[in-house]
């Protein structure tokens, strides 16, 4: 009765050794795809960020052009008025 016992108990060893050499090429890949969705993600933010200034900076410029469009349609508007 020993020996059945004791053959089951290798085989069911072999297996957990089987399972851990596959799991460890599984584990490093799991890690290094972590590592470069991090380092995506990060550069993702950064664009982000780059893009969310830039349009700010934009809606500034836009904001100025259009409060200096005003002034000198202002300034026409008097001279016609000055004219008439």
């Amino acid at each position: 009765m020993a020996d059945p016992l004791r053959k089951e108990v290798a085989n069911v060893r072999k297996r957990i050794d089987m399972a851990n050499r596959e799991l460890k090429p599984l584990g490093q890949s799991c890690q290094k795809k972590e590592k470069e969705y991090k380092e995506a993600l990060e550069m993702f933010n950064e664009k982000s960020r780059e893009k969310a200034q830039l349009v700010s900076t934009l809606m500034e410029l836009m904001t100025e052009r259009e409060r200096m469009r005003m002034l000198k349609l202002e300034e026409l508007n008097k001279h016609v008025e000055f004219l008439n």
